[in-house]
């Protein structure tokens, strides 16, 4: 770093300290902690920039473990600034993962970790980004629109986790309402993973999907498929149930009744298992006072 460099760097340190302390009621004190500050930079200046961005990483990483966030995102910035290393994406990261969980500032999250996607896309950094992003975009900002693109990179990057995130893609299309794709998704990841964890689940939703896209034939024939290949999973049971209700839709009421009574000892949620079976057997009852 040579010497029109070195008094760049100690003119914007000190004029980010001076806007420090003009924020807080301690100004000598402040005053006397900027000019230690440079003090204690000087050396590190001299031997050159990556020793400098390591040695701020360290108090940025202090100022956080103290709770004193601002402080330690305008010391991770300069680590940015400084390093040409892998302290740049790790400082970036960490100022993201501060907005997001420290400081609430999920947009200000977002744009900070796709940034860091978009300026280094190749470091391991890259897809921890581009995950909480999509996260963020999920769960936070109730978005899953943003997200798709964000989950499609990592799908494509073959993550290790495809299957969740293939998962998640689905079921991104199926919270948009749109059915026939998250139904195509689903159908992806049963091809590309036939044994992955949300095999059952994914089978299950599928006829969801045919449900409703109205296309009730190709639903219950999935729905059976379900239900014999994982008869005692959950989404199993949750495929006979469904099952049951495409039957009262068609009117085979005796089909249904039938059903859910073979399911009585085995469905979870015995309290809505009763209650549809109490209504069938009421439209029954109604059905053969008519005649």
């Amino acid at each position: 770093m040579n010497s029109k460099q070195l008094e760049t760097l100690k003119k914007n340190l000190l004029k980010e300290e001076r806007r420090r302390l003009r924020s807080s009621g301690n100004g000598r004190k402040c005053l006397f902690s900027a000019l230690l500050l440079l003090l204690l930079l000087l050396p590190a200046v001299q031997l050159g920039r990556e020793p400098l961005a390591a040695w701020l990483y360290d108090q940025a990483q202090r100022l956080f473990r103290q709770l004193e966030y601002p402080g330690a995102m305008r010391t991770l910035r300069w680590v940015g600034r400084l390093s040409t290393s892998g302290l740049a994406p790790k400082a970036r990261l960490l100022i993201g993962d501060i907005q997001d969980l420290e400081l609430d500032q999920p947009q200000e999250a977002v744009l900070t970790y796709l940034t860091l996607v978009r300026d280094f896309p190749r470091t391991p950094q890259a897809e921890t980004a581009l995950r909480r992003a999509a996260n963020l975009y999920l769960n936070r900002l109730g978005d899953p629109a943003q997200a798709l693109p964000l989950l499609q990179r990592l799908a494509d990057a073959g993550v290790a986790d495809a299957d969740a995130v293939r998962y998640q893609i689905a079921d991104s299309y199926f919270t948009l309402r749109n059915y026939e794709q998250a139904r195509i998704e689903f159908e992806t990841l049963l091809k590309l993973f036939p044994d992955t964890r949300y095999a059952a689940e994914a089978s299950y939703r599928i006829g969801v999907c045919l449900v409703l896209e109205n296309r009730h034939q190709q639903a219950e024939r999935q729905f059976r498929m379900t239900a014999n290949r994982w008869p005692e999973d959950t989404f199993g049971l949750e495929a006979l149930f469904a099952l049951s209700g495409l039957y009262e839709r068609r009117d085979e009421l005796l089909r249904a009744r039938k059903l859910l009574r073979e399911l009585r000892d085995r469905y979870p949620k015995r309290d809505l298992l009763e209650r549809r079976l109490k209504q069938i057997e009421d439209r029954m009852r109604r059905k053969k006072k008519a005649i």
